[in-house]
């Protein structure tokens, strides 16, 4: 074991040992500041599990409690010199504390928002068996003939975004030109606005309502869905072999749970006051390169 890189890997992430009360027996002492047993139990929990073997052996100790003892010879120079006074530590600390406000609040809300989704999944979204087999028998003829289509897209924000890029195409610009310049969905837009091949119940229905009315070629107006406004061109459609009942229901567990959902999410919607103003988005500072995200094929 590499005492150095022991050294580096642990200094960081300790706990200042100061700042711990002196429970257990007493097994060094820096100054005034002592290193109790308890302490160091502690600090050897949060060590990494690849080291766990060797720092719990008598040589692995020893050599940890000689890197807690240099950490506290740090701290204590540290403190004498009065690093904590500077201008630097101060604001250094205060990022520090700011963000780990926003962490707490961020994992508070998310927290409150896993233990609920549980309650509405159990009472409200869980699909019933024999809903599962009406909404079979309601599509039967999907399951026995299904199609699979592959279409392009322009996803843009506002209608009248989606009302200029309808209105190029029209005028006869290409319509993976448009995709390119226009839309908001950047990963099927690297491959000219393609998305596909799916079937039925794998996008959201508003899409699907569309483009599987489409001729092939065919370009549709205007259509809006929960994630914005699209224009759609089916590019081809082929047809699959039949799907059982037995593997449908997966499936189909999984549709008529996605569209309880969102039925219920539209219905709590209702009930609280939302509004949105589309137009302050560019007043939204650029965070720099994000992931792109599926944005369609995602909503399922």
């Amino acid at each position: 074991m590499n005492f150095y890189k022991l050294l580096i890997l642990f200094v960081s992430s300790l706990i200042i040992v100061s700042g711990c009360k002196e429970k257990g027996d007493i097994i060094a002492k820096v100054g005034k500041d002592a290193i109790t047993t308890d302490v160091v139990y502690e600090k050897l929990k949060s060590a990494p599990h690849v080291y766990q073997t060797y720092i719990n052996s008598e040589s692995g100790k020893k050599q940890f409690i000689d890197l807690l003892i240099r950490e506290q010879l740090i701290l204590q120079s540290a403190k004498q010199v009065a690093i904590n006074k500077r201008e630097e530590y101060k604001k250094s600390l205060n990022d520090f504390k700011q963000e780990q406000k926003r962490q707490l609040k961020d994992y508070e809300e998310s927290l409150m928002i896993e233990m609920y989704l549980k309650e509405v999944q159990e009472n409200f979204i869980f699909a019933k068996e024999e809903e599962i087999d009406e909404y079979y028998n309601e599509h039967k003829q999907e399951f026995d003939s299904p199609i699979a289509v592959t279409a392009k897209h322009i996803l843009v924000s506002t209608k009248e975004e989606a009302e200029v890029a309808l209105n190029r195409i029209k005028k006869g610009e290409k319509f993976e030109k448009v995709v390119q310049e226009m839309s908001t969905d950047t990963v099927s837009a690297k491959q000219g606005g393609l998305i596909g091949p799916f079937r039925k119940g794998e996008l959201v229905k508003e899409f699907e309502d569309v483009v599987f009315n489409l001729k092939k070629g065919e370009v549709s107006d205007i259509v809006e869905t929960p994630f914005g406004f699209h224009i759609i061109t089916k590019v081809s459609e082929e047809k699959l072999q039949p799907i059982s009942k037995d593997i449908a229901k997966v499936e189909i567990k999984s549709i008529v749970e996605r569209n309880k959902f969102e039925k219920w999410f539209e219905d709590t919607k209702n009930k609280i006051d939302v509004s949105i103003d589309y137009s302050k988005l560019d007043k939204i500072k650029s965070t720099g390169d994000i992931a792109d995200t599926d944005t369609v094929n995602n909503a399922q």
